[in-house]
């Protein structure tokens, strides 16, 4: 595992979560379209690498995890409003109220989704920066930057939306040390493919959402189209 990895996975969500909170661009359709092109990565990542490493030498029950990630996702995404993938709730009523079921399942689901982060070979050769540590990276960016404007819609102080910003941003590098601390601990390895199993349910879950996502009426829009193959492509090129 490599510092540069964990500074990597942290920096990227506090930095674009933050700078959001200063600065408040506004780029919304931006913004959806790196979650396309994101998703399309992760996809492909989860069928190239996870998929294949969660089936191979592992005992039957851990394929159960899989399924559990997946419908895990799924009530996640119901506390927290999808915002996972991009999704945005308002409710008048609670304004000036953090959001504390939102921020609460944002956390559980970087945290579970990052375990096999520090985690990955590639043929005979281990990498420091894997293709799936990358894709997590570029999931969380724009994950951080709807968190921050959740918050800020909320009217929440910009103090404590830099202080959520932070901790949300510490889930994935915690994540990624819990599954690497599994993985080379003789005592508990034999955990680590069921919790192998759970992030790569949750990812497929996610992905698949974000994927299958279409506009007010059903449609695909051309850049949409374009960022997913973009995505499914450099996934491609960085696995083989």
């Amino acid at each position: 595992m490599n510092i540069w990895a964990v500074l990597l996975l942290f920096l990227s969500s506090a930095i674009s979560g933050i700078a959001m909170v200063w600065f408040r661009p506004n780029g919304t359709k931006s913004i959806k379209l790196l979650l396309s092109f994101s998703g399309a990565f992760l996809m492909a990542i989860c069928f190239l690498h996870l998929l294949p490493e969660v089936f191979t030498n592992t005992p039957k029950e851990v394929s159960l995890f899989l399924l559990i990630g997946f419908f895990l996702q799924l009530l996640l995404d119901y506390f927290s409003g999808g915002i996972e993938h991009g999704h945005i709730h308002l409710h008048k009523d609670q304004l000036k109220k953090f959001p504390f079921l939102v921020f609460l399942s944002l956390c559980f689901h970087a945290f579970i989704e990052a375990a096999p982060a520090f985690h990955f070979h590639s043929g005979d050769h281990s990498h420091d920066v894997s293709p799936l540590l990358i894709g997590i990276v570029m999931h969380k960016i724009p994950i951080s930057i709807v968190l921050a404007s959740l918050l800020l819609a909320n009217q929440i102080k910009k103090t404590n939306v830099a202080i959520a910003i932070i901790i949300f941003s510490l889930m994935a590098p915690l994540g990624g040390f819990l599954g690497h601390w599994l993985n080379h601990n003789t005592q508990f390895a034999d955990l680590f493919p069921y919790l192998l199993a759970l992030a790569a349910g949750i990812l497929l879950h996610i992905a698949t959402t974000i994927l299958l996502e279409t506009s007010d009426n059903h449609k695909f829009s051309k850049m949409k189209i374009v960022s997913i193959l973009v995505g499914a492509l450099l996934a491609i090129i960085a696995t083989y």
